[in-house]
């Protein structure tokens, strides 16, 4: 006897084609995003990584301008080891190999004495603005140190690129009651009683924003000739 076939419906044996287009939409929709959120965090963290590697390197420059300025020294009679503060020796120089000339020569001592450089704690260190390497419209901030003093023939000065992407520098000098661009100690036979940095990072463009604020560092000069000395007595100021 020939047995009779079931009448129940067999199970599918696989999707329909709108279910698989519905699953592929779901995956796509999930896989966007998962890819929008992960380049959006990659964006981010790269966004950040860059503004403190700026601002450690900005840090990192004020604070070698601070220990210039905190250790400058006051003028010998030699004017060898410490030469007088002069702005005016600085304008002569502005267009000079290394670029625009900030301030004048700064007799500081800040060298490190180790065992690989024979000299004293008392080096000669200039600032200038050199026109960036990358061809953009930017300055860099370049550091040139003069360690050897005396020396036997001319010597070429250490150059230290401090910071990139700089719009403009300049140094002040407070006398007492405001603020001034130029400073000869050598006519004055005095010192500042402090002095200042300000600096402008340029903008994407390559220059300052408008109206932006330079960074500002103001360090005061600590040593002080007779002459300061006496205009304080007669102020009735500590020196």
């Amino acid at each position: 006897m020939t047995p009779r076939p079931s009448s129940s419906a067999s199970p599918r044996d696989g999707f329909t084609l709108l279910e698989v287009i519905i699953a592929t939409a779901v995956a796509a929709i999930v896989l966007l995003v998962i890819n929008t959120t992960f380049f959006t965090a990659l964006r981010l963290h790269n966004t950040t990584q860059d503004r403190i590697t700026e601002d450690r390197a900005l840090q990192r420059t004020l604070g070698t301008v601070r220990r210039d300025l905190a250790g400058i020294m006051l003028p010998s009679s030699s004017g060898v080891f410490a030469g007088a503060l002069q702005t005016t020796l600085a304008s002569s120089l502005t267009q000079g190999t290394y670029g625009d000339k900030i301030g004048p020569d700064l007799y500081t001592n800040t060298g490190a004495i180790n065992g690989w450089n024979p000299f004293s704690e008392v080096q000669l260190v200039d600032y200038y603005l050199a026109p960036a390497e990358d061809g953009s419209n930017t300055k860099n901030l370049v550091r040139a140190v003069t360690r050897n003093l005396l020396p036997a023939q001319v010597t070429t000065p250490e150059l230290q690129t401090l910071l990139t992407r700089v719009a403009d520098a300049s140094i002040d000098f407070y006398d007492g009651t405001a603020w001034t661009d130029a400073w000869d100690s050598a006519a004055s036979n005095t010192m500042p009683t402090a002095i200042r940095f300000q600096l402008t990072l340029a903008g994407p463009d390559g220059k300052a924003p408008a109206n932006s604020v330079p960074v500002t560092l103001v360090v005061p000069v600590l040593v002080a000739t007779t002459e300061n000395l006496d205009a304080t007595a007669s102020t009735g100021g500590a020196p």
